[in-house]
């Protein structure tokens, strides 16, 4: 993990990709890099964070994965592990009992089925490359006045995993064995907090699947309330609007805190704009039609409307 106490450096950060390369590279022009010696690079030394989810659902995830880690190799670039990496490494690695720690079945192999055509099956020799990157990817950024996590930041867990180290082979298995502190460590980190519905109360995702849990606003407190107003996630219509009684556990971001960038949530709004003065979320659902989303940093303390940019994903007609 990067835990870096004071910096200096500019930064743009960068939401949830999800395979669209041409976006990225649209984005990154926008944001004044330009391709030099086959790496995308800053005139004025600036830097990108990418924020994870990388892989899956879009059409060019071999040439996003290669603009990302080209930038990282060549030090113009941080990157850090997404839920969809996570669930990668899980998906193609042995249980030790006959099966793998992710399922290869229903909705688990459809959220898969982009990058396991485009990659996995035919180049399986560069798919054990990508993986084995995957693995060493950080799980957040710490660098002072500000940081960024996948889906939530919570300093206790940071504690629990900041001697981790790479998520392969066993240490990858006992961080992948569900209802364990390990497991649930992870999680709050990679997929961010959820608190269930009571009893007989669910909701119908926009793909048609059954969930009786929702993603919280997890920056905020949640006793007392009803699900439709803690609820932060892409769509919110179907949700009943029943008070909680399943609370997870909650890490407020205070005024005092650095500023913190997150993704993972496919917000679906046309116009991005911060949560609090320190915190922003800059997934805005590229992988459903959205935004591809990104934050110019250069050392404010509050975060300003104006450094939003953003680039739309490009419709078939478009193409």
């Amino acid at each position: 993990m990067k835990d870096i106490k004071e910096n200096s450096q500019a930064y743009d950060i960068i939401g949830d990709i999800h395979g669209h390369a041409r976006e990225l590279e649209a984005l990154l022009l926008q944001l004044d890099y330009r391709e030099v010696d086959g790496v995308y690079r800053h005139p004025k030394e600036r830097k990108v964070i990418f924020l994870g989810d990388y892989i899956d659902r879009g059409p060019e995830i071999r040439r996003v994965l290669q603009v990302v880690r080209g930038m990282v190799d060549a030090g113009e670039a941080l990157a850090i592990m997404g839920n969809h990496e996570l669930n990668a490494l899980r998906y193609h690695t042995s249980d030790g009992n006959g099966g793998y720690l992710r399922a290869h079945s229903g909705s688990k192999l459809k959220q898969h089925a982009a990058t396991l055509s485009q990659i996995a099956e035919p180049s399986p020799d560069e798919w054990t490359d990508w993986l084995d990157w995957f693995a060493g990817l950080p799980l957040w950024l710490d660098l002072g006045p500000i940081r960024a996590v996948h889906a939530s930041w919570n300093s206790e867990v940071k504690r629990q995993l900041k001697g981790i180290g790479k998520l392969s082979g066993e240490t990858l298995r006992s961080y992948s064995i569900k209802k364990t502190d390990d497991y649930d460590a992870i999680s709050t980190i990679i997929n961010g907090p959820e608190a269930r519905l009571p009893e007989p109360h669910s909701f119908k995702t926009p793909d048609g699947k059954e969930r009786f849990d929702i993603r919280t606003k997890w920056w905020e407190p949640i006793i007392g309330r009803k699900a439709k107003a803690i609820a932060y996630q892409g769509s919110v219509e179907d949700i009943p609007d029943v008070l909680l009684e399943s609370y997870p556990k909650i890490t407020e971001v205070g005024g005092h805190e650095p500023i913190t960038f997150f993704g993972h949530y496919a917000v679906m709004e046309d116009q991005p704009e911060q949560i609090l003065d320190n915190l922003a979320c800059l997934d805005y659902g590229m992988a459903k039609g959205g935004l591809l989303v990104a934050y110019r940093w250069d050392g404010e303390a509050k975060l300003d409307a104006s450094k939003f940019i953003s680039i739309p994903q490009r419709k078939d007609d478009d193409e």
